[in-house]
């Protein structure tokens, strides 16, 4: 399929006096048409963000060891915890405090959903809730006391298979998965410019087919013609759109070096 499309942007580009040159023939100098320059001048335009535009993910330096960052993450959230001492694992965030994060036990038991939902509801109250200084309690019968984890009158599991505190000073780095975002006005531009290119091409090649002898039946001609109007506009405007957003997220939190500035490295 790129194949295909890379072919049909070649031939648009292509200057008309070459098309329509004779075997063996030779061409001075040809003009290109009018819609080439238009469509050699619309790629032209098509281009990346100028870096400063760009989202730089895993590279903003300046923020990437702020823990506020880690607090400011919803409760429930998937997460990747790298900490001290340990390999890099995917987890569910349930709190974060000024001294450390609380997360699903990585390989821990399945929980009913209900209880599930209960524990990213204790947020804030972690930290009590986990030195048993005081108990948590739904309406719906789950609670969590004396370190055990109750629905109803039936004991679930005991907190520390569940629940994990990681100490802000063991942890080495946080991760997201990384969503697509981007500056909204660029993605717009970007897919207005696709769609416009390919439009361009698409009557190019529609355009070309058209005075084509199609003998007793022109039905897959004409779909053809169709298809060429149609679908270079949308996957252009499409190409356009991701063209002009970026994929962010990634690194939440890197642990400044011992010996750094606070700022942290972010390669």
């Amino acid at each position: 399929m790129r194949k295909s499309i890379a072919c049909v942007c070649v031939i648009a580009l292509l200057p008309t006096g070459v098309l329509g040159q004779a075997p063996g023939g030779l061409a001075s100098s040809p003009e290109p048409s009018r819609l080439s320059r238009s469509i050699a001048s619309a790629i032209a335009g098509f281009r990346s963000p100028p870096a400063a535009q760009q989202f730089v993910g895993d590279q903003d330096r300046n923020r990437v060891s702020d823990w506020s960052r880690v607090q400011q993450l919803q409760p429930g959230t998937e997460i990747t915890l790298t900490d001290a001492g340990s390999l890099a694992a995917k987890t569910r965030l349930l709190g974060a405090t000024d001294a450390a994060v609380f997360v699903r036990m990585p390989g821990g038991p399945t929980l009913p959903d209900r209880v599930s939902r209960a524990l990213i509801d204790i947020g804030g109250q972690w930290p009590e809730v986990f030195s048993g200084a005081v108990a948590y309690s739904q309406a719906d019968g789950v609670r969590v006391e004396a370190a055990v984890i109750f629905d109803g009158n039936r004991k679930v599991a005991d907190l520390a298979q569940v629940v994990r505190r990681a100490p802000r000073e063991d942890v080495r780095e946080i991760r997201v998965p990384g969503q697509r975002k981007g500056n909204t006005r660029m993605a717009a531009v970007g897919a207005a410019v696709g769609a416009g290119i390919g439009l361009l091409v698409g009557a190019y090649v529609g355009l070309s087919m058209a005075d084509k002898y199609c003998g007793s039946s022109c039905s897959d001609e004409k779909a053809l013609v169709g298809l060429s109007v149609i679908g270079p506009p949308i996957a252009l405007g499409v190409l356009g759109y991701y063209r002009g957003s970026r994929t962010v997220g990634g690194m939440i939190y890197r642990a400044p070096p011992a010996t750094g500035d606070g700022t942290g490295d972010a390669k």
